[in-house]
């Protein structure tokens, strides 16, 4: 399934092909099943990625995923992918809100492991366990090191856009890397009481 999708969504870029071409297959036995990928095999050839130089690895990255209706990508330096990591394990939960023509909506976000959890805030109070992922941001730092650069995917799963998602990724990473507007996500995690 993966080199299906890989060979339609990139025809003209036979190292994009390879790239992502992983001859793997998702098979789930019922159940919930994680809405993004778990790793970074799951997407790539991790070995032909390691043999591009930074630049080019970051022009695959993007590349593939920009034709995507359900996935977005960017790539951040190592050292900036290790601030957001850091930083999103020390301060996981934040709101962002998202504008529409009637008005706006909020979502919460939760860092777990390597990846945030976007859903709509009035369903994760309702019920934190059952409130169903909107947006899923995978961050994958098997390149931060050696090429010095941490991949992030966010996949659309329901209920907003491609350009409500880009928003939104925006709005995280902002909020995560802009040490004022951090500052913000600190106290919402750790002084909850003083904003």
């Amino acid at each position: 399934m993966v080199r299906a999708i890989a060979s339609l969504t990139c025809r003209a870029a036979p190292a994009l092909r390879r790239a992502f071409s992983t001859g793997e297959q998702k098979v789930t036995s019922g159940g919930f099943s994680f809405p993004a990928p778990r790793s970074l095999q799951q997407i790539v050839r991790l070995e032909l990625l390691e043999n591009e130089p930074r630049a080019r690895v970051q022009q695959i990255w993007e590349e593939y995923h920009h034709e995507k209706g359900d996935a977005l990508a960017t790539t951040l330096s190592g050292a900036e992918f290790a601030v957001l990591a850091e930083r999103a394990r020390a301060s996981p939960f934040f709101v962002f809100p998202v504008y529409r023509k009637d008005g706006f909506f909020n979502m919460i976000c939760q860092f777990q492991d390597t990846c945030f959890l976007l859903t709509y805030l009035e369903a994760f109070k309702e019920n934190p366990a059952l409130a169903p992922p909107c947006l899923t941001v995978s961050l994958f730092g098997d390149l931060a090191e050696s090429k010095d650069v941490g991949l992030l995917r966010a996949d659309i799963v329901n209920m907003l856009d491609k350009k409500e998602s880009q928003v939104l990724l925006d709005q995280l990473l902002a909020s995560y890397s802009d040490e004022k507007l951090f500052q913000w996500v600190h106290k919402f995690n750790h002084e909850p009481d003083n904003h």
